[in-house]
């Protein structure tokens, strides 16, 4: 009797073990404690694993401790298999724009320097074949991208809709987090 128990629990064990091991839920790649909402966002827009790194405020510029997330990033995506896309989303000292709420040039041109910057670490230094996008979370969609319903108008919608781009002040970005001086970078497989 007792060594079916233990044939039992391990049984079930090893169910649970792979039913972890088949989540689709992406993984933050240097295991910091990021919101849900990112996560699910991430996993709504198809990205597998994922990493979110910080600015100084009205720079561009990619810190040591920031390179050493996306070298983890590196890392761990391309243990897993060939990467496909990576996208990053970087936005400007602020939140993401609410609807009709006007941006500055300079706020547009932190973000694209920003996007430039980690596109420009993932293809030198870690020397990545895959295809980078970049989304300038300082500006929302514009007509025609709603019209199209572009990759762009999808991701930022998605992370919008789910609080990963929160645009208020207020208590629903005290809850989901602040990504002002932020760029999130999705990995993606074939």
């Amino acid at each position: 009797m007792l060594q079916k128990k233990i044939i039992v629990t391990a049984l079930a064990g090893a169910a649970a073990f792979a039913v972890g091991c088949a989540s689709t839920e992406p993984k933050e790649a240097s295991n910091q404690a990021v919101s849900p909402q990112v996560s699910q966002a991430a996993a709504e827009v198809g990205a597998t694993y994922y990493t979110v790194i910080d600015f100084p405020k009205g720079k561009n510029t990619v810190t040591d401790t920031q390179k050493q997330k996306l070298r983890e990033l590196a890392g761990v995506a391309n243990a897993t298999g060939e990467v496909k896309e990576i996208q990053v989303l970087a936005w400007a000292d602020r939140e993401y724009p609410a609807e009709g709420q006007k941006v500055s040039g300079g706020d547009k041109k932190l973000a694209d320097d920003r996007i430039a910057s980690v596109k420009d670490f993932l293809k030198k230094d870690l020397q990545t074949s895959a295809d980078v996008d970049g989304h300038n979370m300082a500006q929302r969609p514009g007509f025609f991208a709603d019209l199209v319903n572009s990759q762009d108008n999808k991701t930022k919608n998605t992370f919008e809709s789910i609080g990963a781009a929160p645009n208020d002040v207020g208590s629903r970005q005290a809850l989901t987090g602040n990504k002002a001086s932020k760029a999130v970078i999705l990995v993606k497989y074939q």
